[in-house]
């Protein structure tokens, strides 16, 4: 009885720790991903992009509708429901059907008149090209953000690899120290001076940490992944990039954003539908036709009257002046509006580049080949303080100088993909 126990014991442990194992999978799922398959994700997976996607859908139904003629108008009038002395007889209609009724029907057509119905198809078909502008400034604005913050997440996770290797570096020196410090071979004061350093890097570790969480959260909303998933960017060093980088002229660029930019596209399709709108609005002057045919059954001098007619608003008192007036003003602010986001994308450009060229020079400036050997010399560095060939202060200096000209290097890098961004963002271009 006691080894069943004890066996049912045993599966019992084995299921609970298999059941824990399953979970610390769930919530651990790595997706390790380079920058380009990323956005093939983001692009197939943005929800906003999808809802905005729709607006083009939504402008291609108001076209259909606009395309659509009047529905005729049918009203059956003046049906009697009795007869008194002093009417006359009336003869059926068909058979039997109809003896001493009478009744009115009237069909009408409305017939838009000076174009209307061309010029509103027009309208939304304006409304179509604001929508696809519209989308393609908000999926370029996106990819920058995204590319931006995968930039980001990359700057982080090397700072988070460079300060975890450093805190290996201590804590191997931490270990020889204290048997140095056991042996009176060290003070006590810089004992607890590594110990100190050791502490503001586990600091600095838990920062880093909070910041990738945060850009977690960011990416992963950004490509609708599973909240489970821990991305991973696998970087793609592209020194031809720099280069053509380089080689950017603002002029060339100026250009490019006044052929491509979704911003000035958008105000020149706010022109566009507020012109079709004027054009709707002043053939609003000319009055629409309502034409009617009717018959009459014994309503008149006929027991049988076939006629037509025709109906139409006169334009007295009301010729659409005001409505006119106000869609030329508007016309006149879009213009205006123009000019100025011209000009704001213009001042942006030029703003844009010149953070790019000094992004760029400190970039040049850093030594690569002394960053790869960075490594090598903190472990260096930790074992000539060991052997006590340098100082506390200047085994401290240098760590902290290795460690500021990585991460100096990690930014310039950082700052060259963000404002390469921004500037795809504000020429409309892969640059």
């Amino acid at each position: 009885m006691t080894a069943v126990k004890q066996l049912s014991f045993l599966l019992t442990l084995i299921i609970i720790l298999i059941y824990h194992l399953s979970l610390g999978t769930e919530l651990t799922d790595t997706l390790s991903i380079n920058e380009k398959d990323a956005e093939k994700i983001f692009l197939k997976n943005n929800i906003t992009l999808l809802a905005e996607q729709l607006q083009i859908n939504q402008a291609d139904a108001m076209i259909l509708q606009a395309r659509a003629w009047p529905n005729p108008n049918l009203s059956i009038d003046e049906i009697n429901f009795n007869r008194n002395g002093t009417s006359e007889k009336i003869p059926p209609l068909i058979g039997n059907f109809g003896r001493n009724q009478q009744f009115t029907v009237q069909l009408e057509q409305l017939i838009h008149t000076a174009n209307k119905r061309k010029k509103n198809i027009r309208l939304e078909t304006s409304n179509k090209v604001l929508a696809e502008n519209s989308f393609t400034d908000i999926l370029l604005a996106l990819k920058a953000e995204f590319r931006s913050e995968l930039a980001e997440l990359t700057y982080q996770q090397h700072l988070k690899g460079d300060l975890s290797f450093q805190h290996d570096v201590i804590i191997k020196l931490l270990k020889a120290q204290s048997s140095q410090f056991q042996l009176g071979n060290t003070s006590r004061a810089e004992f607890l001076r590594i110990k100190a350093l050791q502490i503001s890097i586990n600091s600095e570790l838990n920062d880093i940490d909070a910041q990738i969480n945060e850009k977690q959260v960011k990416l992963k909303t950004l490509m609708a992944v599973s909240p489970s998933t821990y991305i991973v960017i696998q970087e793609s060093s592209d020194s031809t990039e720099i280069k053509r980088l380089q080689s950017l002229s603002v002029q060339k660029l100026l250009e490019d954003a006044e052929n491509n930019n979704t911003q000035i596209k958008l105000a020149h399709n706010l022109k566009d539908v507020s012109t079709s709108k004027l054009a709707i609005e002043q053939a609003k002057r000319t009055p629409d036709i309502t034409f009617s045919l009717n018959y009459d059954r014994a309503g008149s001098t006929m027991f049988n009257f076939f006629g037509a007619g025709i109906s139409m608003d006169i334009p007295l008192f009301d010729r659409n002046k005001g409505n006119i007036k106000n869609a030329i003003y508007e016309i006149q602010k879009d213009d205006l509006k123009l000019r100025e986001k011209r000009l704001h994308i213009n001042n942006q450009i030029v703003e844009q580049f010149q953070n790019l060229q000094q992004a760029l020079g400190l970039y040049n400036q850093i030594d690569k080949d002394y960053l790869i050997e960075l490594k090598q010399i903190q472990t260096a560095v930790a074992d000539n303080f060991i052997k006590k060939n340098l100082s506390l202060l200047a085994f401290l200096d240098l760590f902290n100088s290795f460690k500021e000209s990585k991460q100096l290097y990690y930014q310039a890098i950082k700052d060259i993909k963000i404002k390469q961004n921004e500037l795809n963002y504000l020429t409309g271009m892969e640059l």
